[in-house]
């Protein structure tokens, strides 16, 4: 297009201009939102898994917990191209709620209160609901 706008042409072409960049980011964070969902199924089973298995054994959740947080971080990072505005304060707080759970589960299920299964169930329902919360919140934005 050449030659001058009028106010009313400029303010459709914006409009226009903003619809395309929402649907470019509608979609933007499926890869982001798929980690965490991940990120809390991993670790709320990982979590399940080591109170139950011999002290020899911790290192097989312990890998299988970091292999695929790994891969879910790896395949956001590759995959998820553009994302919606805020995500990084939300995926900050999510993260930093997750890693203080998940301390708090660890220390919790490992001298705290171990072997007692109701703190080894508030722990795991606690980091998938962390995980579910952060997932959502990204979804709805």
């Amino acid at each position: 297009m050449t030659g001058s706008l009028n106010p009313d042409e400029a303010r459709a072409l914006l409009q226009q201009a903003d619809g395309v960049a929402a649907t470019a980011r509608a979609g933007a964070s499926w890869p982001h939102i798929a980690g965490l969902m991940g990120l809390g199924a991993a670790s709320s089973l990982a979590l399940v898994a080591l109170s139950y298995i011999p002290p020899a054994l911790m290192w097989l959740p312990l890998t299988l917990l970091f292999a695929w947080t790994g891969a879910l971080f790896v395949f956001a990072w590759r995959f998820g191209r553009a994302v919606k505005r805020g995500f990084g304060r939300r995926w900050t707080l999510t993260l930093i709620t997750w890693g203080a759970l998940w301390v708090v589960a660890i220390f919790g299920t490992s001298w705290w209160f171990a072997g007692q299964t109701w703190f080894l169930i508030a722990s795991a329902v606690a980091l998938t609901v962390t995980a579910w919360v952060g997932a959502w919140a990204e979804a709805s934005r």
